[in-house]
């Protein structure tokens, strides 16, 4: 019963992760209900299509196909992040020419921050009223996020922290470049979404087709749904396809 208990809490956990990595402003319960729902509507017309034997196999795509959403989009929150980094930098740079040390000038320019940029820097902006020094506060930070704009402002802030000397120019520097790769990112995702689209076509005209056939009443989704034979068909078919999609987003999207 325990390892039961600390399984779903793992996984609530792992899908609450995802929600918060596609951007997505819910809590935990909302989540669920969202997937909870998903899933009811998908066990609803497997029941509809083949009765009893397709609300598990209908519940069971339905969920996995919102599982495979929140994948595709995990990403999202870190593309806003650093498209509003530059922004906070220029910010602190700003607070630093006014004569405001770099800790003041942060917890400024935190406050002033939308979110979701807003939820990472507010954690730093405590840390720093609460008298730590701002080098370690940043260099903690830039461990947190090693492989993103967010790792690399931290570094430059956290070096800005110790180093005299010009530190506005060199926070400005930092900003200018996170913005053209943030630019250049914006750029290929632009020029690949033609592909990106056409995986997902690709990708959902198995589906699709199944789902106009089961419409028209096509004998087939007898075979599909109320045999054993139907069934694995179907599974390894749906299988088949989600392995299909996830190797496609993998191509059109090397970041991930």
């Amino acid at each position: 019963m325990i390892g039961a208990t600390s399984a779903l809490a793992a996984i609530a956990g792992r899908v609450q992760a995802m929600a918060t990595q596609a951007d997505l402003s819910l809590t935990s319960a909302q989540v669920w209900q969202g997937l909870g729902a998903v899933t009811a509507f998908g066990a609803g017309f497997g029941a509809v299509q083949a009765g009893v034997v397709g609300v598990p196999v209908g519940a069971a795509c339905f969920a996995a196909g919102a599982l495979i959403a929140l994948r595709a989009n995990r990403h999202r929150r870190d593309r806003i992040l650093d498209g509003q980094l530059p922004g906070f930098l220029e910010a602190i740079a700003r607070g630093l020419r006014t004569g405001l040390q770099i800790g003041p000038a942060t917890v400024e320019a935190a406050a002033n921050t939308p979110s979701p940029l807003h939820d990472e820097v507010a954690p730093l902006a405590e840390e720093l009223q609460r008298g730590l020094r701002s080098a370690d506060v940043f260099d903690r930070w830039a461990r947190r996020r090693p492989n993103s704009g967010a790792g690399l402002a931290a570094a430059a802030m956290a070096f800005a922290a110790t180093a005299g000397g010009a530190r506005a120019q060199a926070i400005d520097g930092v900003a200018a470049t996170l913005r053209d790769r943030s630019a250049l990112n914006l750029e290929v995702r632009s020029l690949t979404s033609q592909a990106r689209v056409s995986a997902m076509m690709i990708a959902a005209l198995p589906v699709g087709f199944m789902l106009v056939s089961a419409g028209v009443g096509d004998q087939a989704m007898g075979f599909l749904f109320t045999t054993r034979l139907g069934l694995a068909v179907l599974v390894a078919g749906l299988g088949l396809d989600a392995i299909g999609a996830l190797w496609m987003h993998r191509i059109v999207n090397p970041r991930d």
